[in-house]
């Protein structure tokens, strides 16, 4: 496998679960409409000047809401991981990239990178290193924090709810702590998952199966050789009324090989999502790819491109 095409296995979920989870959705859709936010476009500097010092400063600019997490500056810019404890679930061990423009006066947006299903713990760990450091040319570049946890089931897969702590236990931790450590922007936490973790984004970007990432508090949402139907929802119509009775149209960025056996259903998750009012090129960003279950660094970029001017404000 080449450092620039990364490729994983796509694990279905059971039925049993499934259910349990469409039940559990329903029972959470009046909670999630009463804490509905907002999404909010930046102006076109933000992305294009990721460091500016005082563009907010100019005659006539265009005021912009941070919301800083006060972090204290960390350790050095870098590749680094850091360690959480996580209640009922242990230590678990992040891995983290700082880019060297982490020292500007303004709160840096971050991202969180979900692997693919990696084969076994112990690859999941090198998944999530691999992940972070494919993500270091974009974040040098937007000036962006990356947050790449490993998934801890035994195949290397993500433990997802209902069960509880889970995986998402680890992405909620590892956040409170990077966000503690270094000066972070709660308003522009956006999220790329690849394959089981594409499955598992869909679920955190619509569903809130996660106490503090979920459609309301994440900016937007980039999705690589993944699909809805997988774990956010069941099959049709579970899969519309999950879009329908979104709080939100959070922008969703999918990439997807025209060869990629998933590729059906990442283009009825596009076409779900057009009927439901998304907006191709403003909420929306659809880039097929001559290829096969597999990202580019490439892809990287343009996500990037894509949703950084995205914020979500209450």
């Amino acid at each position: 496998m080449s450092r620039n095409t990364r490729a994983s296995s796509v694990p279905a979920a059971g039925q049993a679960a499934s259910m349990l989870r469409v039940v559990l959705a329903a029972l959470l859709i009046g909670a999630a409409e009463a804490h509905a936010a907002n999404t909010v476009r930046l102006p076109d500097w933000v992305c294009a000047h990721a460091d500016a010092l005082f563009v907010d400063g100019f005659s006539g600019a265009a005021a912009v809401v941070r919301q800083s997490s006060g972090g204290a500056g960390g350790a050095a810019p870098g590749a680094q991981s850091r360690t959480v404890n996580v209640p009922g679930y242990g230590s678990h061990t992040y891995y983290l990239y700082v880019p060297t423009r982490h020292a500007s006066i303004r709160p840096m947006p971050v991202l969180l990178a979900l692997h693919g299903a990696a084969g076994s713990a112990s690859m999941a760990q090198l998944a999530a290193q691999w992940l972070r450091d494919d993500w270091i040319t974009a974040a040098e570049a937007g000036g962006f924090l990356v947050v790449a946890p490993a998934a801890t089931g035994s195949s290397g897969g993500w433990v997802v709810p209902p069960p509880s702590p889970s995986d998402y236990s680890i992405f909620e931790a590892a956040l409170a702590d990077a966000e503690a450590a270094y000066d972070i922007d709660r308003s522009r936490r956006i999220g790329w998952g690849f394959s089981a973790g594409a499955h598992v984004m869909h679920d955190l970007g619509f569903n809130h199966y996660s106490a503090t990432l979920h459609i309301d508090t994440l900016a937007a949402f980039a999705v690589g050789a993944g699909t809805m139907s997988a774990l956010a929802c069941g099959p049709e119509p579970d899969c519309t009324a999950m879009v329908s009775s979104a709080s939100r149209k959070i922008p969703v960025s999918i990439h997807i090989g025209d060869s990629d056996p998933v590729q059906p259903y990442a283009a009825a998750d596009r076409g779900r999502l057009l009927a439901q009012g998304w907006v191709e090129g403003d909420t929306l960003f659809y880039t097929p790819f001559a290829g096969g279950h597999e990202y580019h660094y490439s892809h990287l970029a343009q996500v990037w491109s894509d949703l950084c001017r995205f914020q979500v404000l209450p």
